[in-house]
């Protein structure tokens, strides 16, 4: 870490059940003892050799952070990893870290000019909000409020301390799920894992690390009409590419690494896609793809306004779209009504939106029909 940190300190901050958890894992062995403070494990390398470590299991023990400082030392020479990405793991067990590496020729070992440093900070977050919204609400260019259950994942993540080389940031991505009504709830690693592993976090860091592969892979093999082409669940927006760009891929001799670090308690449902690196080169063909993606947003228009009707199948198993309409106010404050398109998702919305009287904020294109229907871009509730 590039901070003067008292590691030692620290770990008095790690719960020493996820740390035994997290060796249980991955692939230590636990060995019984009549002492209800201690934890052993043992990791076999063959019959006759083997790393052994001592997890102290009571805070008040006065060894206790020497003892769990060296059982983390001990732990990362097996796994070969630095003290501190163990260290970043232990604090934040129930997690699925994503790191960006930004190396460039003004980049100094540990620091970053200050403007290249906001891009990236804000432009990761973007990238975070964008494969999000893709997965909930998939478009091809997200405009408008940032869906609810979005801005609760988003707020539940943090940025972890940077690391020397280039330079490095890390994405805490703790696992936290959402219901068929989209009420969040926060997950841990005593969770079920089958539950983590198809959660939305998981989703998410997936759905990262996958874009990022297909897109180089895209450009590689010069199918550049796929990277405008993908749809449904694959859809990759226009505001995924902008957030890539905006980490500093517009500016010549820049190289970009994103690594993928899954939690080693949460085996299943991870994507082959742990480490891609992209360049400069590739910022041609992406900036050319936001620009026709959005050429399909330029005729779009925004409506505010509250639904006044409801219409589809009665049959939820048939059920794949929706009709409402929707009384708004135009630019010069005339009332008008106007009937929209939605999808299955965002009419199950809609629903409640009429149920509660909520405003509802929806951008569209006009079909330019006689009787004029919105087809749906983004559709959001105002609560």
């Amino acid at each position: 870490m590039i901070y003067s940190i008292n590691l030692k300190d620290l770990t008095e901050k790690i719960n020493p059940l996820a740390f035994a958890k997290y060796l249980t894992s991955t692939g230590w062995i636990h060995f019984p003892t009549k002492k209800d403070y201690i934890k052993i494990f043992q990791f076999k390398l063959t019959d006759n050799d083997f790393y052994q470590v001592i997890i102290p299991m009571d805070k008040t023990l006065s060894d206790y952070k020497s003892a769990m400082y060296d059982a983390i030392v001990t732990v990362a020479d097996v796994e070969k990893q630095s003290i501190e990405q163990l260290m970043l793991y232990l604090l934040n067990p129930s997690t699925d870290i994503l790191k960006i590496k930004l190396d460039k020729n003004n980049i100094e070992t540990g620091s970053i000019t200050i403007d290249d440093g906001i891009r990236i900070y804000e432009n990761a977050k973007k990238l975070l909000v964008a494969t999000a919204q893709d997965i909930i609400n998939p478009r091809r260019y997200h405009q408008g409020r940032i869906d609810d259950a979005v801005s609760k994942f988003i707020d539940n993540c943090r940025f972890g301390q940077t690391e020397i080389g280039s330079y490095i940031i890390s994405i805490v991505c703790p696992f936290a799920n959402i219901d068929e009504k989209k009420s969040f709830r926060q997950l841990n690693i005593f969770s079920d894992e089958e539950e983590c592993a198809y959660s939305l976090t998981r989703l998410v860091t997936n759905r990262l690390m996958t874009n990022i592969a297909s897109i180089r892979t895209f450009i590689d093999s010069g199918d550049y009409a796929k990277l405008t082409s993908q749809t449904g669940n694959s859809i990759i927006s226009a505001n995924f590419y902008e957030a890539l760009v905006g980490l500093n891929l517009n500016s010549e001799g820049t190289n970009l690494e994103f690594v993928a670090q899954w939690a080693p308690s949460v085996k299943m449902n991870r994507t082959s896609h742990s480490k891609i690196a992209l360049s400069y080169d590739y910022y041609q063909p992406i900036s050319n793809t936001i620009n026709k993606l959005k050429e399909t947003a330029k005729q779009a228009v925004k409506i505010v306004g509250r639904i006044k009707k409801l219409e589809s199948s009665p049959d939820l198993e048939t059920r794949t779209s929706g009709k409402i309409t929707v009384v708004y106010l135009d630019d010069n404050g005339n009332k008008k009504t106007t009937a929209i398109i939605l999808s299955k998702d965002d009419y199950q919305n809609a629903i409640r939106a009429h149920s509660d009287g909520n405003h509802v904020e929806i951008t569209g294109e006009f079909s330019g029909q006689k009787n004029n229907i919105l087809t749906c871009e983004s559709f959001s509730i105002i609560e």
